[in-house]
Formats: C-alpha cells, sequence, structure tokens
C-alpha cells in the first residue's frame, strides 16, 4: 500500500498513466506529436475525438482530443480549458485494490470523488483540485489507458 511519511500516508503513485491534452485539431497535432517526440500510435476512437499516442520507453501516454471529456464533471460555467491547454493529469497506481484503498482514505479525510469507476477498462479514480484542476488516479486495467468512453 502507500509508504508513511509520519503521521500521513503518500499516494500510492507509480507514475504517469497519461496527460491528455485539448487541441483544435487531433489529426494534426498526432502528426506533430509523432514527429516531434518519436511517439507511436496506441489507440484512436473517432467517435470520441481522440487519438492516443505513447512513448513506450518511457511508459508514456498522451491523449489528443478536441473537446473536454464529456464523462468528467465539468468546471464552472466559463471555465471550460480552451485547446492548447491540459484537460487532466493522470497518475498511474499499482493496482484496483490500491485504488480502492486510496478512496476509502481520501473518503476519511474529507476529500470530494465520484468513486473508483472504470474507464475505458482500467479502474480509475477521478479527483478536482481547490482550483478544478481534474486529477486522475488510474489502476492497469484490461485496455490501454484513455479517455471514458
Amino acid at each position: 500500500m502507500a509508504e508513511h511519511r509520519g503521521d500521513r500516508p503518500a499516494a500510492p503513485v507509480t507514475g504517469l498513466s497519461h496527460v491528455q491534452l485539448l487541441v483544435s485539431d487531433v489529426q494534426a497535432s498526432a502528426a506533430w506529436y509523432r514527429a516531434a517526440l518519436g511517439l507511436e500510435s496506441y489507440a484512436e476512437d473517432p467517435d470520441h475525438g481522440y487519438v492516443a499516442l505513447r512513448h513506450r520507453g518511457a511508459r508514456m501516454v498522451f491523449v489528443l482530443t478536441s473537446s473536454p471529456d464529456p464523462d468528467r464533471p465539468s468546471p464552472p460555467a466559463g471555465d471550460a480549458p480552451a485547446p492548447g491547454t491540459l484537460d487532466h493529469l493522470a497518475l498511474a497506481v499499482p493496482d484496483g485494490a490500491v485504488l480502492t484503498a486510496w478512496a476509502e482514505h481520501l473518503d476519511r479525510i474529507g476529500i470530494a470523488h465520484a468513486g473508483v469507476v472504470l474507464e475505458g477498462g482500467n479502474p480509475s479514480l477521478q479527483l478536482r483540485d481547490p482550483d478544478g484542476i481534474a486529477i486522475e488516479l488510474v489502476a492497469p486495467g484490461t485496455t490501454p489507458a484513455g479517455p471514458a468512453r
């Protein structure tokens, strides 16, 4: 489980799961990320308007999307992110059991969340920081990490 530091446990984060970026042209941005960073295709869903690219060596995924994730709670009116801004930060955790235990910990300390849900086949716990920035904790699942479908 989580490592402890004093009287507070450390979050069970093992690394970065994926970064989701809002872009104005998904295909043009995908071509740029492939060329500029050497990313390779990982997953794509034209119906939901996203392309996921990965860096195999770094075990990192970049999800490029033309609109905010429709299944994620919306920020207050007028605060929708614009293309070129970060949609959310997703951090990897070891497994679903650790994720469930962390959700229980968050309940005990009064941090709001919607519980562990399956997102694209991966157990996920979605939070918002005090400024409304979406933070997602993602455990390995049965399909590639990416936005909710």
